[in-house]
């Protein structure tokens, strides 16, 4: 004969502490927000969104350099803020969101656009920068692979500490 008992003491006890580490979720945003820190440092380093390189740049090609990093003043820019309910990732460089998502610019005041490439001067009415998403989100929202699994790990460990 087999038999089973089950001491519901701990089980109980292991349910209040999930309520508990479900409430207080700040811990768990630092720790997704370290994990984007960490994930867009790794695009600058390897000039990719995850597994998908980026286009090179012409400045990079020419230079024999990283694309997004002429100055390095973009990646360093990266800051995360958190709070109880959420965790951010972002920059306060102007021209992060088009090198982010891609696009075209077009001049505001001018009739053209004027710029230096290598030794040569441009004079252009529109230039198309192409998207180069190097936080781990993309402008459709989309995570770059192996980004979701990473932050659900961190979300089950967060919320399973201490049963």
């Amino acid at each position: 004969m087999l038999s089973i008992d089950l001491d519901s003491s701990q089980l109980d006890k292991g349910f209040k502490q999930l309520l508990i580490n479900a409430r207080n979720k700040r811990k768990m945003m630092v720790s997704i927000a370290t994990e984007m820190q960490s994930l867009t440092e790794d695009n600058f380093s390897k000039e990719s969104f995850g597994n998908e390189k980026w286009i090179k740049s012409q400045r990079a090609i020419e230079q024999n350099g990283q694309t997004l990093q002429s100055s390095g003043q973009l990646a360093a820019s990266i800051s995360t803020h958190v709070e109880e309910d959420f965790a951010r990732i972002g920059t306060n460089k102007i021209y992060s969101a088009i090198q982010h998502t891609g696009g075209s610019v077009t001049p505001k005041n001018k009739p053209y656009l004027c710029f230096r490439m290598g030794m040569q001067y441009i004079k252009t009415k529109k230039v198309t920068i192409p998207a180069r998403p190097y936080l781990p989100i993309n402008s459709e929202g989309k995570l770059q692979s192996g980004a979701q699994n990473r932050f659900i790990e961190i979300a089950l460990e967060a919320l399973s500490k201490n049963i």
